[in-house]
């Protein structure tokens, strides 16, 4: 089914199930079918944004789509590979549609007479607005919001940590964002946090739970996996393994079974995690042991905290009683009983 309205480019989520597809060895027109776009659109998806990796010149003549994804033999087999990943698929569009617009459009006679009038300003110690208000070319030439893009952009002599303010700014990482990466890209799809909000603003009166993991000393053995309901600010935690999928999902379930079936459809029915690695097997929850569903799993974007800020404002609490390199080996569940009740209390 072909999609309707003005929607001209893949999203992020289209490319994610994308990925899925190719997993699953779907070719490109079922591909398509399944995220009602051209075969073309797909076709020239898979060809400009995969990725090739170091090997032999001869291609795998047994590749669907031309692609490694979800082959089994990629770990001992000495043909060229190549792979498509939504992440660096996403990262070469959106860079193919800005480097081109980053240019600047000022004649460079132009910029020159900026880059004088801005370099002899800072070596007096003015800021951009000090420099652009006491100089009236400035004004005929540009604006002052595009004076300080060509500094930060480094069109100009004048280097941005030089301005007299740079350093009160919260300026972004350099280099590529780190990524959520599981083993089975098909896990994220339909549960991602665009998905959650949607869950969350078709059902508003849904109750909502929040679940992170607590950590003292790098070398512990043990963590805490928090539990919070933001609606209530009620926060409790379970000893668990450190960095173990298994031992999360182990916890939660007892858990569960500990409530009754009732309960967890009323107060769990929508459940959202951080992307560690102590939840990659939380989408186990959404199935009881009979295979019946009782809730819906979400995760948060990649290293994006507010997504669940209740849960984070509540950890800053349990500092209190465990501050920062602190063991965590030493506790009990009866200890992290307490500690929570004195807290919620």
């Amino acid at each position: 089914m072909a999609r309707q309205g003005k929607i001209k480019r893949l999203t992020p989520d289209d490319r994610m199930v994308m990925q899925a597809c190719i997993h699953d060895r779907m070719n490109a027109t079922e591909i398509a079918s399944r995220l009602g776009v051209h075969k073309s659109t797909v076709s020239r998806e898979l060809r400009n944004n995969s990725v090739a990796k170091p090997g032999a010149r001869l291609p795998c003549p047994k590749r669907a789509n031309g692609l490694c994804n979800g082959c089994p033999k990629t770990a001992y087999c000495n043909r060229e590979k190549r792979y498509y990943d939504h992440r660096e698929a996403e990262r070469r569009s959106s860079e193919r549609r800005s480097v081109p617009r980053s240019s600047p459009r000022i004649p460079e006679s132009s910029i020159d007479l900026i880059d004088e009038a801005v370099s002899k300003g800072v070596s007096l110690g003015q800021s951009i607005h000090h420099i652009y208000a006491s100089n009236p070319i400035l004004a005929t030439l540009a604006s002052e919001q595009t004076v300080r893009r060509l500094c930060y952009r480094g069109c100009l002599s004048v280097m941005a940590r030089q301005l007299r303010r740079y350093v009160r700014y919260r300026h972004p990482l350099r280099g590529e964002p780190r990524e959520l990466r599981f083993r089975d890209i098909r896990v994220l799809v339909g549960r991602t946090y665009r998905d959650y909000e949607r869950e969350v603003a078709l059902h508003p009166t849904r109750n909502v739970v929040q679940y992170d993991s607590f950590m003292g000393k790098r070398n512990d053995r043990r963590a805490l996996l928090t539990v919070t309901f933001p609606r209530h600010s009620f926060q409790f935690g379970i000893l668990v393994d450190k960095g173990s999928p298994g031992s999360a999902l182990k916890a939660l379930r007892r858990l569960f079974r500990a409530v009754g079936r009732e309960t967890v459809a009323k107060a769990f029915p929508i459940n959202l995690a951080d992307n560690g690695t102590e939840f990659s097997c939380f989408h186990g929850l959404e199935e009881a042991e009979d295979g019946e569903r009782v809730c819906s799993t979400y995760f948060t974007d990649p290293y994006k905290a507010t997504d669940k800020a209740e849960c984070e404002r509540l950890h800053e609490l349990v500092r209190y009683f465990l501050p920062k390199g602190h063991s965590l080996d030493g506790l009990t569940q009866r200890m992290v009983d307490e500690m929570f009740s004195n807290i919620n209390s």
